[in-house]
């Protein structure tokens, strides 16, 4: 196949179509833009999607984060653990806080957080435990809560690219005391940007409520320190109707991603793994991730080919997250973290196109892209 029979494959496209667009006519008509009924409907509605009591819409998906801290009333200087290959916003949330982030190993195979050294991090000073299902791939949720559970310790799901992902069956976000989705434009179901915590905890509910509307119980009174994290009516229209979709979108990036892998797995290299998606993993592969093995293979060299190929790829993670500067400019001391598996993972992953516009023949032309390196 010729790399121009079709445009640049691109690694991620939201699903928009007339009914967003409808919709939101509807919002720039009545005149009620923020905070309406429309936001109240979306949290309603996602909150029973995803199988807790309660959902607080807010517009990012690290507003949910730093939210969901704030509803914890954590004292300043307490350790959040945190997975040390996740987006920067798990751990910057924490410092949001005034707590310190404390970076966990995550598994080389799964690239989820590493139970074994979960156990090791965790101290009198451990007040909550933040867990990613990175790429949609799920954490050991069943070993995880029995750590903490015992320790009574909080735990945040990070479920930023897991929409509609799955732990034996059931929907990750209804794990923990508190859940945090994002919706940004290439995320599986969006609202350009925006976010949602889940909870089933009703102090959560008021607390929560508050923070994002600046403290606010009723136009006038401002009862603790909050933040303008509220979203709008037409960003809730656009999360009811792509909540809609969201399990059309996800089988879809399932069934292209388990063809991509079936398929990678009959080349001859030896350079790539492909992340392992464990029995009790529904992975709904916000990324298709594979990581490279072989020390003469460099990412940045992946990526220019893949480009000059017309294949978009997703590349980031080149760091984990303690090397970051940000880490040298704070007070606590990270400069002799080393987490062996992170080291691995940081710069040695990339994601392949897989989203649901793709057609077989864009599928193959990956596959035989790989092939040729």
């Amino acid at each position: 196949m010729k790399k121009n029979s079709f445009k640049k494959i691109k690694v991620a496209v939201p699903s928009l179509d007339s009914k967003e667009y409808k919709r939101i006519k509807e919002v720039i008509f009545n005149g009620k833009i923020v905070s309406g009924k429309y936001v109240n409907e979306f949290e309603k509605k996602f909150s029973s999607y995803i199988g807790t009591k309660y959902a607080c819409a807010v517009n990012s998906g690290t507003a949910a984060l730093h939210t969901a801290l704030r509803c914890l009333n954590l004292k300043p200087g307490s350790e959040v653990i945190v997975p040390a290959i996740s987006f920067m916003s798990t751990a910057t949330a924490v410092l949001h806080n005034n707590c310190y982030p404390k970076f966990c190993d995550v598994s080389l195979g799964d690239y989820c957080l590493e139970v074994e050294d979960l156990k090791k991090k965790l101290s009198k000073k451990t007040k909550a435990v933040i867990i990613t299902h990175f790429t949609g791939n799920v954490c050991k949720l069943d070993l995880i809560k029995k750590v903490l559970s015992k320790k009574k310790i909080p735990l945040i799901e990070d479920c930023a690219q897991a929409h509609g992902s799955k732990f034996k069956n059931k929907r990750v976000g209804s794990f923990g005391d508190i859940s945090c989705f994002s919706f940004y434009t290439t995320k599986h179901m969006t609202t350009g940007e925006g976010g949602m915590l889940c909870y089933s905890n009703k102090s959560y509910e008021k607390i929560s409520k508050m923070f994002r509307n600046h403290g606010l119980i009723n136009r006038n009174e401002h009862h603790i320190i909050g933040y303008n994290y509220r979203m709008n009516e037409i960003s809730a229209l656009i999360g009811i109707e792509q909540l809609k979709k969201l399990e059309k979108i996800n089988d879809l990036r399932i069934k292209n991603s388990k063809y991509i892998i079936k398929n990678l797995k009959k080349i001859n290299q030896n350079w790539f793994e492909i992340q392992s998606i464990p029995s009790y993993s529904k992975h709904t592969f916000f990324w298709l991730a594979l990581r490279i093995t072989n020390k003469n293979v460099k990412l940045e060299k992946v990526v220019n080919f893949l480009e000059k190929k017309g294949i978009e790829v997703r590349s980031r993670y080149n760091y984990p997250l303690y090397k970051h500067n940000l880490f040298k400019s704070i007070k606590k001391n990270y400069s002799k973290v080393f987490l062996k598996n992170s080291e691995k993972i940081a710069g040695n992953i990339f994601g392949l196109p897989n989203h649901h516009n793709l057609k077989r023949n864009h599928l193959d032309y990956i596959v035989k892209t790989i092939s040729e390196f």
